[in-house]
């Protein structure tokens, strides 16, 4: 296989190896998602993720927000901190982390070239690699090499499955549980919470927000099973003082959180704090306060209730179920974001069409049906009429200089696509 030369020539390269982030349809089973690959393919690196702690996160929603905070939490302790999250929103190398930056262009490719000319499958076809098993070796080499102290590692999918999950992580944390994904991890909160679940570990803490009933029993079980310590991390113990202001149980005073809006992110933080004191307490460490309020101050999470100053004031978001959907109108409501509002929306094929329509369409009165990637978007005008109302222009950026030149204030949910589409508009118009 050709080496390229850069990380775009390698997105192209990329395309060759089984992505299961763009195919509409594939097996969920043991055949497909088979660990052995992965090992075999971290054993050929010399074991990288063998060299450092780990923390491993799943969730239905709320883990990519919840590996952020964390990272920043730690790092103002003064650790090391490497971060895997996926999807990406502008570029590839987000998804790889360390000191919390993406890896450099230098990094990458270096990467790159100890990676994939081993990638070669030995015993057929079967035996490459998937898009996602050869991102997370890079990431576990890019960690070890670079010697952090501690590395944060998101589930892509489910996690008894999931290629993260040759990890022994001392700590592991479930942020949520919700009806996503069916077709693939059971229709049911009981089986989605097994697969979830398949990330515990022998005696190895794990925190989990606060769960529904049925999932929560599932948990109980599995987590009796292996004698693992589980602590509930309290939505409860964060709280919204003012705008742009939080309490936090234990800490005297508000903090100043600008990125922490609304209830959902509330609760990530409350899974990240947790997380935070279980990593402290094995290092016997106390919490460095005045760090801490700094590390949340300086906290930025892209694509989560992000706003960009206007005018007109746009939200950019990637809320794409039911539950995100009303935490970000919840969000909404608490920061007083202004009308008149545009909602530019797309929405992906497998997602739960009827009651995520339902929930963004509390949001605004003003809805923009637009196209964030051919292969997995639901037609815009099929969304339209499953609504009954809105209007469709199917160029994303068309859509947002519509909804701005209009004096509306947009917002931009429904698609990881989609906000990547958008936010260097966003950004550049900012500046």
């Amino acid at each position: 296989m050709k080496v390229p030369n850069s990380s775009r020539e390698f997105s192209q390269v990329l395309s060759s190896f089984t992505n299961y982030e763009r195919l509409q349809t594939f097996r969920y089973d043991q055949e497909s998602f088979d660990l052995r690959r992965m090992e075999a393919l971290a054993a050929a690196l010399g074991n990288p993720h063998n060299h450092y702690p780990a923390v491993h996160v799943a969730g239905t929603k709320g883990k990519g927000c919840t590996c952020l905070m964390l990272e920043a939490l730690l790092r103002a302790e003064g650790l090391a901190v490497g971060t895997y999250t996926s999807p990406h929103i502008e570029h590839l190398r987000e998804r790889i982390r360390i000191g919390g930056k993406s890896i450099s262009e230098d990094t990458f490719m270096r990467t790159v070239n100890s990676v994939l000319p081993i990638t070669e499958p030995a015993d057929g076809e079967n035996a490459s690699p998937t898009f996602f098993e050869l991102l997370t070796a890079m990431a576990m080499l890019c960690f070890a090499r670079a010697g952090v102290d501690i590395a944060i590692f998101e589930v892509g999918l489910g996690g008894r499955l999931d290629a993260t999950n040759i990890l022994s992580a001392r700590w592991s944390a479930i942020t949520s549980l919700g009806l996503e994904h069916t077709r693939l991890l059971g229709d049911t909160l009981t089986s989605i919470a097994r697969e979830k679940a398949g990330i515990l570990r022998e005696e190895t803490p794990l925190v989990t927000g606060d769960l529904p009933t049925e999932a929560r029993e599932e948990i109980k079980r599995i987590a009796t099973e292996k004698n693992t310590p589980w602590t509930v991390a309290d939505p409860g113990s964060i709280t919204r003082s003012s705008h742009g202001l939080i309490e936090i149980e234990g800490i005297p005073g508000p903090i100043s959180a600008p990125a922490v809006r609304g209830p959902g992110l509330r609760a990530d933080l409350a899974v990240a704090m947790s997380l935070y004191h279980a990593v402290l307490d094995h290092l016997d460490r106390t919490p460095d306060i005045d760090q801490l309020r700094d590390a949340l101050e300086n906290l930025r999470l892209p694509a989560r209730v992000e706003i960009f100053p206007g005018p007109p004031l746009s939200c950019l978001d990637a809320a794409h179920t039911p539950e995100s959907m009303a935490s970000l109108r919840l969000a909404l409501e608490e920061i007083e974001f202004p009308q008149p509002r545009a909602l530019i929306f797309s929405l992906s094929s497998d997602k739960r069409r009827e009651e995520v329509l339902a929930e963004a369409a509390s949001i605004s009165d003003e809805i923009i049906f637009t196209l964030a990637d051919e292969t997995r978007s639901i037609p815009p005008a099929e969304l339209r009429d499953a609504l009954g109302r809105g209007q469709v222009i199917e160029d994303p950026l068309e859509a947002i200089e519509h909804a701005q030149h209009g004096g509306l204030n947009p917002i931009i949910t429904g698609s990881f696509y989609l906000a990547g589409a958008l936010r260097p508009h966003l950004r550049a118009r900012s500046e």
